[in-house]
């Protein structure tokens, strides 16, 4: 091939390798893996030219776009898991606030819509789906947003104050158990009665105990058998290990 078209055919391919897909990502494409994979390969590649070694110098080139290629999944991928992520944040916030207006008894079919849709939202969100835990997320936000405190009846005021029902002391910590139907999960613990009776509070226990896990950056990840400590919340006392009914 002709040295100056092989020269020109080159600098056309090393262009197509700056090209970005969109503005979104074009940070995080210059700190990126497989970005500085590519512009390695390109400074190899034109060593070469240098040299007169073209057809090895286009192996190069066509190696570097493949980086491109995946520098520019992998720039997309970030981008999806942060909008995924502050969205997440969101519907988390309004859960809080369906518990503090006991959405659950004035808005049952919102509240359940809310709980479902957020159970699978943090499955996709936990299995990288990013793309597809963001609209699940908002959903969540969306149903709760515009629910409002409901105003109850005030009970006339007794002139007898009655002391608080004793209640069984809450447990302090839990063994993971092995439930085939329903695996336990730091988001199906936090719901148990005996724990926090709210399922979006798992962040708590994954905080508290995300030490002892194999990958401290995956709350999916836990074993049978592992014991979870279970953090106090305000007003309450716990201790002992929580051990199933007898049947």
């Amino acid at each position: 091939m002709n040295k100056h078209l092989f020269s020109l055919l080159f600098l056309l391919l090393c262009t197509l390798m700056l090209a970005v897909p969109s503005a979104t990502a074009q940070n995080l494409l210059e700190d990126n893996p497989h970005a500085r994979r590519a512009r390695d390969l390109r400074l190899q590649a034109e060593q070469l030219m240098e040299e007169g070694l073209y057809e090895q110098a286009m192996a190069l080139v066509a190696e570097a776009e493949q980086e491109r290629e995946r520098a520019i999944v992998w720039a997309e991928e970030q981008v999806w898991a942060f909008r995924a992520n502050s969205m997440r944040n969101r519907a988390r916030e309004q859960l809080i606030y369906a518990t503090r207006i006991d959405a659950a008894t004035h808005y049952p079919e919102e509240h359940a819509l809310a709980r479902a849709t957020m159970e699978e939202a943090e499955e996709h969100f936990a299995e990288r789906r990013f793309e597809e835990s963001f609209p699940l997320f908002r959903l969540v936000r969306d149903t709760i947003s515009p629910l409002q405190p409901v105003r109850e009846a005030r009970e006339p005021r007794q002139e007898m104050i009655t002391p608080p029902l004793e209640r069984d002391t809450l447990p302090a910590a839990y063994v993971v158990r092995l439930i085939p139907e329903r695996r336990d999960s730091f988001y199906r613990i936090a719901g148990y009665d005996f724990v926090y009776g709210d399922s979006s509070l798992w962040p708590i226990l994954y905080e508290a105990n995300k030490h002892i896990l194999q990958d401290p950056e995956n709350p999916r990840l836990i074993q049978p058998g592992m014991k979870f400590r279970i953090p106090n919340r305000p007003g309450e006392e716990r201790q002992g290990v929580w051990q199933p009914p007898e049947k």
